[in-house]
């Protein structure tokens, strides 16, 4: 075993010890949170013309896993996957529909330089009150530092992500892997990154 495969091996044993003695949020991601958090970053961005669905799905993955290295705990545990374009959140499609369903957004498609872009618009503020400071933070952190970026600017920065370069198109992204500095994707974290993808399928 190598230093990276130790490294990500002894923090993947310290998340799920967390996880065993009931401190940690990362086992189930908790739905109705996730929606507000894609309400609290639709309601931040709405004044960025570059913010649409593939930009959403980057603030969302990216303000998890910085938040997973600050605290030890994910915002929601969701699940994110591998897509062509960078991690997209697995539930999203789902949980816009019910937003819609409840008059809490609405998703429209503009153009934007002469290309469809589907954008989020919120209908009501976000609930936080699930949500800690630090949770909001590192939510907003992520909109300040993509904002203005086209979505092909950020989806070129999610392919140096080590999560999306070391699974599969379609495959689960272990957020685990946030605590792996960017080292070379071998077959051997290719292997390991699928067990941990599916440990927690």
């Amino acid at each position: 075993m190598n230093k990276t495969e130790w490294f990500l091996s002894h923090r993947v044993h310290s998340l799920n010890a967390k996880r065993e003695e009931g401190m940690s949020s990362w086992e189930t991601a908790n739905e109705d949170k996730v929606a507000e958090l894609i309400l609290l970053v639709a309601k931040h961005t709405e004044d960025d013309p570059t913010t649409g669905s593939t930009k959403i799905n980057k603030i969302l993955y990216f303000a998890e896993i910085s938040h997973l290295r600050r605290t030890g705990d994910p915002i929601t545990g969701s699940d994110y996957q591998k897509q062509p374009h960078g991690p997209t959140l697995r539930r999203m499609p789902p949980i816009i529909r019910d937003l819609e369903s409840e008059g809490a957004a609405k998703e429209i498609e503009e153009d934007y330089f002469g290309h469809a872009q589907k954008k989020l618009v919120a209908l009501r503020d976000p609930d936080l009150s699930e949500f800690s400071a630090e949770e909001i933070e590192s939510t907003l952190d992520m909109v300040r530092q993509f904002w203005g970026k086209s979505a092909k600017e950020v989806s070129d920065i999610s392919h140096e992500d080590l999560g999306w370069r070391a699974v599969d198109i379609g495959e689960t992204i272990p957020l685990e892997l946030a605590f792996v500095a960017r080292p070379e994707v071998t077959d051997a974290l290719r292997k390991r990154a699928r067990q941990l993808a599916a440990d927690h399928a």
